[in-house]
Order: structure tokens, then C-alpha cells, then sequence
């Protein structure tokens, strides 16, 4: 039984914006050097999550790199596309994206002090 598959193919944004890094300020908001830093502080914190939270088997290695996950959460803040068009333009799933923003989230909270949901239901 011949099964016919389709292949998709992830668009490394990030390895586009180091090379055309002067556009960075005007598609995420932050300088390309800024963009660096932070994704330093993310990797770090990542590595810690994961280390505090292992398991016998995490499955295959993603592709979707971790400064393609920054980049993904850094385009859905600043201009709030959908998760479809998001996932589109990533070559990843909806869902996924979503799963990825959310993670994310929770990870630029604690490295910059992004408003948590948590956060907003104490002050109120």
C-alpha cells in the first residue's frame, strides 16, 4: 500500500533575521542584539526546566529550534496574528504553535517580567 505523505518544511526565521538583522526592531519589536541576549537567558532557562523536570523519554528531538520558538512568541506579541497564520508561516501545526506561545510565555515571564495570568488575578 503506497501511502502518500506530506512533508513540511519549518522556516528557520531566525537564520533569515541574522542575516538581515537590521529588520529585527521593525518585526519583533526588540534590536537583533537584544533579541541575542534574551534568547541566551531562554536557553538557560530551558536547560534548567528540563533538568528540574526530566523524564525516561521526552520522543525524538524537535527541529523547531529554540530561537525559532522565541521568534514565533516575540511576532505573536507584537502583532496577534492567529495561531493558523502563525503555524503557517513557521511550518508547524496550529496546535503547536499554540503549545509553543504558551510555553514560551511562561518562560519570558520569568526572564523579563511579562504579565503572567497569575499575576494579573493578585493585583485585581
Amino acid at each position: 500500500m503506497y501511502s502518500c505523505r506530506k512533508q513540511l518544511i519549518m522556516n528557520d526565521k531566525y537564520k533569515l533575521l541574522q542575516a538581515n538583522s537590521q529588520i529585527c526592531k521593525r518585526l519583533f519589536g526588540i534590536k537583533f542584539e537584544l533579541l541575542e541576549i534574551i534568547l541566551v537567558k531562554v536557553q538557560n532557562q530551558n536547560e534548567i526546566y528540563l533538568q528540574e523536570n526530566p523524564l525516561s523519554n521526552r520522543g525524538l528531538d524537535g527541529e523547531f529550534s529554540i530561537s525559532n520558538q522565541l521568534l514565533l512568541t516575540l511576532e505573536y506579541l507584537r502583532q496577534y496574528p492567529t495561531f493558523l497564520s502563525l503555524g503557517f508561516s513557521y511550518g508547524i501545526s496550529e496546535s503547536y504553535s499554540n503549545k509553543i506561545f504558551h510555553k514560551m510565555r511562561t518562560i519570558l515571564s520569568e526572564i523579563i517580567g511579562l504579565k503572567t495570568q497569575q499575576n494579573l488575578n493578585i493585583n485585581i
